[in-house]
């Protein structure tokens, strides 16, 4: 059997080293023009998705960062009037720079024999629709010619912000605390790597216009813990929110990123990827262990299970967004009172971690 994934990225190298170790053939095609690298991108991976990446690929132990708590802040930055979010049993989370594991997951790719990786024309791209040379298609290349032609259809939403990352060098500290402060420019996370690195993701709403001065002043602000900040190579890109109407197209699946954009200000974008993963993975395990046919209705199971979970939780986000927009109109004062109580509330803080770890699946289980 034979399936293809279109588009040279993290996602599909995953899906691919999953798909080969089920003994299918697999083609990742892509076209040039949207190969992209990034060095200053950082991703939060939650302990139940830890645990399925972990049975895809080998990863260093000192690629990962363990991130034992949560400090919320909102604009005021008052220290007494924060929520935190601790997991007694163990770390809430790992981060891991993207291009780290972009290139382990490649170099994997590279050694496994069903795997082969070539370009092709944007043509070609289109062509597969028509031709049957493959038993499933995945896409998840955003905004190719698939993508336009049977895909186009979404719910969408710009967010009017940029969001602009970096990664600092720092005195040695006890670092496993990740931040986020709703500043009134827009979330900005301190995100450790290490004792003495940490990434920066600072989300700043356009109509303020800040110049990349002007955002450094903003984090230096809001970054006293870190002493002696050595870089400050700053990346950036623009925001959007999208989920297509339609997902599935004859053999055809948009997948990853083709799949939802939300706000990173949740950390979520990347763990909803590896839910997807590891529920494709299952279905074509329960096919496999019962002897059946895997061909589009795997893709239709995977659209039932996952779409409407999928689109509550990014419009979830979405709402998370808007009320820090709002707050931030009125100087935080809903905040200040609504981060007292919610510190305090253990069932609130209890479900939060269960959605930010397993989703929102976990509550039909």
């Amino acid at each position: 059997m034979n399936i293809c994934l279109i588009g040279f990225n993290l996602t599909n190298f995953l899906l691919a080293i999953s798909l080969s170790k089920k003994g299918f053939e697999v083609d990742i095609i892509f076209d040039e023009k949207n190969k992209s690298k990034s060095n200053n991108r950082t991703i939060g991976i939650s302990k139940k998705n830890i645990e399925f990446l972990k049975s895809i690929l080998n990863i260093p132990n000192q690629f990962l960062w363990p991130i034992f708590q949560i400090e919320i802040l909102n604009l005021k930055n008052n220290p007494s009037k924060k929520i935190k979010f601790k997991d007694k049993k163990d770390e809430n989370f790992f981060l891991i720079k993207q291009n780290n594991l972009l290139q382990l997951s490649l170099k994997k790719c590279k050694q496994l024999k069903k795997i082969k990786i070539f370009r092709c024309t944007p043509k070609e791209i289109l062509n597969l629709e028509k031709k049957n040379n493959y038993n499933l298609i995945f896409n998840s290349q955003s905004n190719n010619i698939l993508i336009r032609k049977f895909f186009a259809k979404s719910f969408k939403k710009d967010y009017d912000s940029t969001a602009f990352t970096t990664i600092i060098n720092h005195k040695k500290i006890s670092n496993n605390i990740a931040v986020q402060v709703f500043t009134k420019y827009g979330p900005l996370a301190f995100l450790p790597l290490s004792k003495d690195k940490t990434s920066i993701v600072f989300s700043v709403q356009k109509k303020f216009n800040l110049n990349l001065v002007e955002v450094k002043n903003e984090i230096l602000k809001h970054s006293k813990k870190y002493d002696y900040i050595k870089s400050f190579n700053m990346e950036k890109f623009d925001l959007k929110y999208s989920f297509p109407r339609k997902l599935v197209h004859k053999n055809i699946i948009v997948f990853g990123d083709a799949l939802h954009k939300i706000h990173p200000l949740a950390g979520q974008g990347f763990n909803m990827t590896l839910r997807d993963l590891k529920l494709i993975s299952s279905i074509f395990d329960y096919k496999l262990n019962y002897g059946l046919e895997i061909d589009r209705s795997a893709l239709i199971e995977f659209k039932n299970r996952s779409q409407h979970f999928n689109y509550i939780f990014g419009i979830g986000v979405n709402l998370i967004n808007e009320f820090f927009i709002i707050d931030s109109k009125l100087n935080g004062k809903f905040s200040d009172n609504i981060f007292s109580l919610l510190d305090k509330n253990k069932f609130f803080k209890r479900s939060s971690i269960s959605i930010a770890n397993e989703g929102i699946n976990f509550v039909t289980e």
